[in-house]
């Protein structure tokens, strides 16, 4: 152990002593140094998951600033997850790490950025600076919403954004990735590195993203709660510990330190974190300690992660290789899958979940990748929705017919199919005798294109009064029953009266009761729209122009500027082909048409609405790029303004 570790050893365990209360009564009362530091730790009893979820809150630090504390979740592999919170320092001190490791495994830190991938919806994409070394751009890139693309479109758009980078994601997202991509295009720099954490590292794996994409494949020890623990050595099969990060040991039951060569239970004491200090904490890896000098010529302690314990192991491939639950548990984590159990029958895996509704595509498709990738590429995978508690609801459920419970709720996937939402509304709607006609709108009605922002829009055109109290009802417990679902209430005269939203209606309709044209709505005339648009692109330039001079640029939402850049664009990109005759509305011929007919900066604006809906990963906050969402929307909206 290095002189700096003892260090941070020692100023670790003197916080805990004084300021944390769960170890308060478990330390000596003598100060902590770094010569005893390690005799101190050793005496400490070790820190199991079931014990940190019961005393969570006495394992909290009694000074700081729980402002600046973040909370992190594991994968609740033995039962519920655990809720840890981590200091600036220990956020610093992991992306130090991080960085460290890609400079001595792509020669250097300078001509790279890191792109984090995950496939997960909660995940925000999002990018951000490097305090030390400056200048290194990181990137959190959520791909579920991309992966909703067709393959012509997905490839060439994640090709373009990876080449030359540095990746970072775990094994099962880069299994996917690799299934999905086939190989890299010749034509395009491969990335400079793809490093993998977060779940158990096969050979298989590592070779498949290797073959994949062309470039070198490395391998941290990982873990949510207590950050990086060792870097892989790209010689052995070994990692070496973090020594800067965490003080690792390999322990039996009791606690005792096992010798190099014995297998047991890795404990990790991370070295940064003051908010709340693990200190021989369990994750539930097994491990051995390795003895020796490196081929690679580094020095210092080295583990060698072994497969987990067999009552750990949950199915095992034709090879003998097996799936461990901790990998299971990170994995559904991820996709938002709860999955209670998996059987082998023959070549087929099947994944048991506890899910309202089946998986959706997007989960289908990562299980499969890796679960072949762990257990053999030759095996089918399926899911199977099992009964569990009872649902609160879905498409099938009978229909409720007393006002303000107009059904049960529709609980269906992150991107439900228009025939899936139609159907709930139609079952939701039936025997009202006041409906003339009822439409689904926007980006629900393509699922390439829905953002984190997006609304399901529903219009129902009613004989009566829209607004009693009724129909109020009525709408918030629709509003209710759908994630999402923005239900417009309305008369056909007062559709008529705002004719871009009758252009939309009757041009992106998907019908769910009744007809527009019979119902009275009918297409607005050239006079009426440019009336509208003159109106609309005063305001819309007003609140741009506001946006875009916020005295502040670095403290705004790059992701939300570009969504709300591209809504403007769009609209003012109907009203324009509106009034030349060009009845489309829809997003995807919107862009199109303005591709073709050649409008000014068309392909920054089809840029704007990529980063908008996470096609693509969107840019630091302040830079010149973030601002050029707005300034774009600008221009459109004042060329709208200049033509009518």
């Amino acid at each position: 152990m290095t002189d700096r570790t003892a260090t941070a050893l020692a100023e670790l365990l003197e916080h805990a002593r004084r300021h944390v209360p769960y170890y308060q009564p478990r330390f000596l009362p003598a100060p902590v140094t770094p010569d005893n530091a390690v005799a101190t730790l050793r005496r400490l009893p070790l820190l199991r998951r079931d014990l940190v979820r019961r005393e969570r809150p006495r394992l909290w630090s009694a000074v700081g600033d729980p402002r600046r504390w973040r909370t992190v979740h594991t994968t609740g592999t033995t039962g519920a997850p655990l809720e840890i919170v981590v200091d600036e320092a220990a956020q610093r001190a992991e992306l130090a790490s991080l960085l460290r490791h890609v400079e001595s495994c792509a020669g250097g830190r300078s001509g790279f950025s890191v792109v984090h991938l995950t496939l997960h919806l909660a995940s925000v994409s999002r990018t951000s600076v490097a305090p030390d070394p400056p200048g290194i751009s990181l990137s959190k890139w959520n791909l579920s919403r991309a992966w909703q693309l067709p393959d012509e479109e997905f490839g060439p758009a994640v090709v373009e954004e990876l080449a030359g980078q540095v990746i970072t994601a775990m094994p099962s997202v880069m299994a996917a990735l690799c299934a999905r991509l086939g190989r890299w295009p010749r034509r395009l720099a491969p990335p400079r590195l793809v490093v993998l954490s977060g779940e158990h590292v096969t050979p298989d794996v590592r070779a498949r993203v290797t073959e994949t994409f062309g470039c070198p494949v490395t391998a941290l020890y990982t873990l949510a709660e207590a950050g990086i623990a060792g870097h892989a050595c790209e010689g052995t099969d070994t990692y070496h510990v973090d020594e800067a990060g965490a003080f690792v040991e390999v322990v039996d039951g009791a606690g005792q330190v096992l010798p190099a060569g014995v297998p047991g239970d890795i404990a990790v004491t991370p070295l940064a974190n003051r908010a709340m200090p693990l200190l021989r904490y369990l994750p539930g890896d097994t491990g051995v300690r390795v003895d020796g000098s490196c081929g690679c010529g580094r020095t210092g302690p080295r583990l060698r992660l072994l497969s987990a314990r067999s009552e750990r192991v949950v199915v095992t491939g034709p090879s003998g290789r097996g799936l461990r639950m901790i990998d299971l548990a990170k994995l559904c984590r991820q996709l938002d899958l709860g999955v209670t159990r998996v059987v082998r029958e023959g070549d087929v895996v099947v994944l048991e979940h506890r899910d309202e509704r089946p998986a959706s595509p997007v989960q289908r498709t990562v299980v499969t990748a890796a679960v072949r990738s762990l257990l053999g590429a030759e095996l089918t995978v399926r899911t199977r929705q099992v009964p569990g508690a009872p649902p609160r609801g879905g498409p099938s459920a009978p229909t409720a017919r007393s006002a303000g419970e107009p059904g049960a709720p529709y609980a269906g996937p992150a991107l439900p199919a228009p025939e899936e939402i139609a159907a709930w509304a139609r079952r939701v709607l039936a025997g009202e005798p006041d409906v003339r006609a009822a439409v689904l709108t926007g980006s629900a009605l393509d699922s390439a294109s829905v953002t984190r922002f997006s609304d399901i829009d529903m219009t129902v055109v009613v004989a009566g009064d829209p607004y009693d109290a009724y129909w109020r009802s009525r709408a918030t417990a629709m509003n209710r029953g759908l994630a999402t679902l923005r239900v417009n209430v309305t008369l056909a005269e007062t559709v008529s009266r705002t004719p871009l939203v009758a252009c939309r209606l009757l041009s992106e309709r998907h019908p769910v009761v009744g007809s527009l044209e019979r119902a009275g709505v009918a297409w607005p005339t050239r006079e009426a729209l440019a009336a509208e648009g003159r109106f609309w692109a005063q305001t819309a330039e007003n609140i741009l122009w506001t946006r875009v001079t916020a005295a502040d640029r670095t403290r705004t939402d790059p992701l939300r500027d570009a969504w709300l850049a591209s809504r403007f664009c769009l609209d003012a990109l109907r009203y324009t082909f509106l009034c030349e005759g060009i009845r489309v509305t829809s997003a995807r011929s919107v862009l199109k048409l303005a591709v073709e007919s050649g409008v000014p900066q068309a392909e920054d604006i089809g840029h704007a609405f990529a980063v908008g809906r996470e096609h693509r990963p969107p840019p630091m906050a302040g830079t010149p790029e973030a601002d050029r969402f707005l300034l774009d929307a600008l221009s459109c909206v004042r060329r709208l303004r200049d033509s009518l």
